[in-house]
């Protein structure tokens, strides 16, 4: 289930993350995963108990995450998660080259990418000073998938000492990245951040009905007969999908539907 459909509610994100995962995954990544569910409205605030999370599983020094997709020319974070004992510099002013093979390497990849060794790892020469600039030493990086489309690049690190990743820390960030990290972020970017993607948001069928019946200049009045519904359901629909669709009236609704009429 992708729920691209339409928006989805708490009760749906729940049954289908929580209670279809409760027999295999541990507590404390379900709890984080009802936690993400509630903050769905805020892509940012999803990403950022993602990272908490998975910085404060691993420890490591920091974790951060951000939306993007492998053509991009540059990729820089937008939430992170700082250990407050090893206080990591920021990388809220982050920036490396998107299309550069370091980066280029973790988007081919079904798996966590490890960095290690940052300073003398000959694979980041040319990328070495700017993770220098932000103290990383060791890095494990995974790229995000909703939908079988990639959305993004979660990475945590180490800022204090070198770190060597074991199999156990790969395996967990697969598996949270995958079961719950990216589909969660990636619905609720999809549904409360349409300015990141510059894509429309498909109305419900429901409401894609009445915007049809509109679309042939029935009244709202007429659109409740037609459909069998009141008045005021209609008038909600409509708005909703103004709403959804950033459109200013019924006419520009009209116009931004008519790849689904």
């Amino acid at each position: 289930m992708n729920f691209k459909q339409e928006p989805p509610s708490t009760k749906a994100l729940k049954q289908h993350f929580i209670d279809g995962n409760y027999q295999t995954i541990t507590d404390s990544m379900l709890d984080c995963a009802a936690h993400m569910i509630l903050a769905i409205e805020s892509p940012t605030e999803t990403v950022r108990i993602a990272l908490s999370y998975l910085g404060g599983h691993l420890k490591t020094c920091r974790a951060d995450a951000g939306f993007a997709v492998p053509t991009d020319r540059e990729y820089t974070p937008l939430a992170e998660y700082c250990n407050e004992d090893s206080k990591p510099p920021s990388v809220a002013n982050f920036v490396i080259s998107n299309q550069h093979e370091v980066m280029q390497r973790v988007w081919r990849s079904r798996t966590p990418v490890k960095y290690e060794f940052v300073a003398t790892n000959p694979k980041l020469i040319e990328v070495r000073d700017v993770l220098e600039a932000i103290n990383s030493k060791s890095m494990m990086l995974q790229r995000l998938i909703w939908d079988k489309e990639p959305i993004g690049i979660s990475c945590v690190d180490h800022t204090l000492k070198e770190h060597e990743w074991d199999d156990t820390e790969v395996d967990f960030m697969h598996q949270f990245c995958t079961k719950f990290f990216a589909p969660l972020a990636g619905i609720s970017n999809y549904w409360h951040n349409p300015t990141m993607h510059q894509m429309f948001k498909k109305p419900s069928e429901s409401e894609l009905n009445a915007i049809r019946l509109a679309a042939e200049g029935l009244s709202y009045k007429k659109i409740a007969e037609e459909l069998n519904k009141s008045v005021r359901t209609i008038e909600n629909q409509l708005r909703n999908a103004r709403s959804r669709l950033n459109a200013a009236n019924q006419a520009e609704l009209i116009k931004k539907c008519e790849p689904w009429l």
